[in-house]
């Protein structure tokens, strides 16, 4: 549900409840400027990019899109500035936030996404040299051609670019640009509460309400900008919490075997259509032109990539699962039905190289897949990711009395996080090849 009225936009939100953007006085314009930006067809687009990508195969209820994550990092974001705004009278001139800086923090917050490109983060890894999101966000921004343009730079001329610079992390206000992309910024506030309430599991939820009451802003000396940070008192346990939150959600949600398995499917999917594009080779029927442009190595054009989004995708698997190619055909079936590749997990201890070489099981595995009738090119996979607990973020410090001091040092917990790792190494192969896969592996396991 969404009432509009004037500069005024409240929205309902499964996340935050009630959602909304107004002038409270008129001075800045944010909120008129929000509901601009959100009416903008490269905002709109976001409603068709799964936030998740392809977590729903194993989480039903991870549906939820990319423009659902904007609305919520742009409500956070405000109640960030609420809260410095409570603070202001202990920080210097230059660490205040002034009308223009909280139009751009907002705008900065609800675009920071639009980069996006199909499935999400997965389509940044599925062609040679592709390029980033935070990549094509800048080329969206700053292409006078853009709705998203148009509305900013009729906001402010220096609109486009500051709200670009503020996604990098750029700012002349510090605190502003860690906000907005830091380790504790509103997008991971966000996507944590969203990601763990859409797909049902409790391991993301956090106590936003206590966080934000226990914010700081902390000067240090030899005049460089203020940093974030929190109450000692109050404040640890909830951010205890909030990287404890980030960590489960990796292993649970983010590092999910089947979660996985999908994604190996997807870069072998577009690894076969690569090779498909190649030399001037006729399109594979169904690839959308844009799409067709990027497997053979084209710069394309704004416009055109703003047209690639999961409906296209979806569109281009059901050709290929009714094609003439088998590989696509078996890959793009599996992914539509979730008939996906099942996997062992192999040896690796936390913070050392695994001693299970790719070269080794796939010497174990491929001779077992020809068997079978498939390509191992495309259907034997070893998948190695990495999640690491808690990086330290000199950023983010703890306020105790007079006494300042790094998470690591005040928090036992952070200090037992920061040497945690979670690995995930599996071996990845057809259903029908499953017994004797894993006894091909078993001193692999």
């Amino acid at each position: 549900m969404c009432l509009l009225l004037s500069s005024l936009v409240i929205l309902r939100d499964p996340v935050h409840g009630l959602i909304s953007f107004a002038d409270d006085d008129g001075s800045s314009g944010a909120g008129r400027l929000l509901v601009q930006l959100m009416d903008t067809r490269e905002v709109q687009r976001l409603r068709r990019i799964r936030a998740l990508g392809l977590a729903a195969l194993a989480f039903p209820g991870g549906e939820h899109s990319r423009f659902a994550h904007a609305i919520g990092s742009a409500h956070v974001m405000g109640r960030y500035l609420q809260r410095v705004q409570a603070l202001a009278g202990d920080l210097p001139q230059r660490d205040r936030i002034d009308p223009g800086w909280e139009a751009i923090a907002l705008a900065a917050a609800l675009l920071h996404d639009l980069g996006h490109g199909p499935l999400s983060h997965t389509f940044e890894h599925v062609l040679p040299g592709g390029r980033t999101h935070e990549s094509w966000t800048s080329q969206i921004l700053l292409d006078p051609d853009t709705e998203v343009h148009r509305v900013l730079r009729a906001y402010d001329a220096q609109a486009p670019a500051a709200v670009e610079r503020l996604i990098h992390g750029q700012c002349p206000i510090s605190h502003l640009a860690r906000a907005v992309s830091g380790t504790f910024d509103v997008d991971r506030c966000d996507y944590l509460m969203r990601d763990s309430h859409m797909t049902g599991v409790r391991y993301g939820l956090l106590d936003l309400d206590w966080l934000l009451a226990s914010l700081r802003l902390y000067s240090p000396e030899g005049g460089r900008g203020a940093t974030l940070a929190v109450d000692g008192a109050k404040g640890l346990t909830a951010v205890e919490g909030f990287f404890l939150a980030r960590f489960y959600m990796y292993r649970q949600v983010y590092l999910h075997k089947a979660v996985r398995a999908a994604e190996v499917m997807v870069r072998a999917m577009f690894r076969r259509l690569w090779t498909r594009h190649q030399d001037d080779a006729a399109p594979v029927l169904g690839t959308p032109a844009a799409l067709v442009d990027l497997l053979r190595g084209r710069e394309i054009s704004t416009e055109d990539y703003l047209s690639l989004d999961d409906a296209q995708l979806d569109s281009a698997m059901w050709h290929y699962a009714r094609g003439d190619d088998p590989v696509l055909r078996q890959l793009a079936q599996g992914l539509r039905e979730r008939k996906l590749l099942k996997s062992v997990r192999l040896r690796a201890e936390p913070g050392e190289p695994s001693d299970v070489h790719d070269a080794e099981v796939h010497a174990r595995l491929d001779p077992l897949a020809r068997e079978l009738g498939f390509d191992p090119t495309y259907f034997v996979a070893t998948d190695r990711v990495e999640a690491r607990a808690y990086v330290e973020d000199e950023a983010l410090v703890v306020l105790s009395g007079p006494r300042v001091t790094s998470l690591v040092e005040a928090s036992p917990v952070i200090h037992g996080l920061a040497s945690e790792v979670f690995i995930s190494h599996r071996a990845m192969f057809p259903a029908a090849m499953r017994e004797r896969a894993a006894a091909a592996l078993e001193d692999l396991r």
